[in-house]
């Protein structure tokens, strides 16, 4: 005989399980293309990622609120403006993937299983998947900053060294940028490409900080347009000053990167949680 659990969750647990039956058999085609260039290593399950795709054209999401805008901001740090839409879209549709095809395994066995417990356990779960993307990507856009962070009071150093020494700072600049390979010199490179078509320097140096998103850096932009436009001695002035402000910012990222260590455990805890969880759900459906 049937529960009245069992009874109320029936009807929103068919729906739900035949919308998702639905889209997995009507859709798949239509975003082949899309999911077929997706990372299967940094997106899981990202061959079903095309449900949430049609989800968010069925709710016609908004890729150019004020929300999605912010996000694409973050993603074009790690992406570039070129393919960050794309990846606010990949991260957005396999958020609502995991959730859409979380949910009906965990209404179907918390029905099954005749226990509420399991479908707040399933939740959970979900929940977690969710966030595994947009922490995944949070870590991606953290650790390009810090390497950026790290490796600009060593640049600074050189063009303060170089425009002390008389050097047009545009020439110091590209000198300094063709002395490595990281991310931060990437980004000099290009910005150097910017000024040898014709760019503003004054463009120029405010795009390059946009681009890197750490605070420093746009500090030092706004500072050496302010010094291009005073005068050679307020730029290097500027430049002496900011250097021994840089290496000691190094010194603290040093420091807060030994104490954030203990929080790379997170994830691995989670994963444990996850796998708790399931250990206490596995005896609840074997004993159907």
């Amino acid at each position: 005989m049937q529960s009245m659990f069992q009874l109320v969750m029936l009807v929103p647990t068919s729906v739900i399980v035949i919308f998702w039956i639905v889209i997995a058999l009507r859709y798949e085609q239509k975003y082949q293309e899309i999911t077929s260039t997706i990372d299967a290593k940094e997106y899981p399950l990202c061959e079903l990622f095309y449900i949430g795709f049609q989800i968010m054209e069925i709710i016609h999401f908004n890729m150019k609120s004020d929300a999605s805008r912010r996000k694409i901001k973050l993603m074009s740090e790690v992406y570039g403006r070129k393919y960050a839409e794309y990846y606010f879209y990949i991260l957005t549709g396999g958020q609502i993937t995991y959730a859409v095809t979380a949910v009906p395994v965990v209404l179907l066995l918390s029905v099954l299983a005749d226990n509420p417990i399991a479908l707040v356990f399933g939740i959970i779960i979900a929940g977690i998947l969710v966030w595994y993307l947009s922490e995944s990507f949070k870590d991606k856009l953290m650790e390009r900053r810090d390497v950026i962070l790290s490796d600009f009071p060593q640049v600074l150093s050189k063009i303060t060294l170089l425009v002390n020494s008389g050097m047009l700072l545009r020439d110091a600049w590209n000198l300094a940028a063709s002395q490595g390979d990281s991310v931060l010199f990437e980004e000099m490179r290009q910005t150097a490409a910017q000024l040898e078509n014709g760019v503003p320097e004054i463009t120029a140096y405010h795009e390059f900080a946009e681009r890197c998103g750490v605070k420093e850096i746009r500090k030092f932009a706004s500072m050496v347009v302010q010094g291009l436009e005073k005068g050679g001695s307020e730029l290097t002035f500027f430049l002496r000053d900011m250097t021994d402000e840089m290496w000691i910012e190094k010194k603290n990222l040093v420091k807060r990167k030994g104490e954030q260590a203990n929080s790379k455990l997170l994830i691995p805890t989670v994963m444990i949680f996850a796998g708790i969880l399931f250990m206490i759900m596995a005896p609840i459906v074997a004993g159907l």
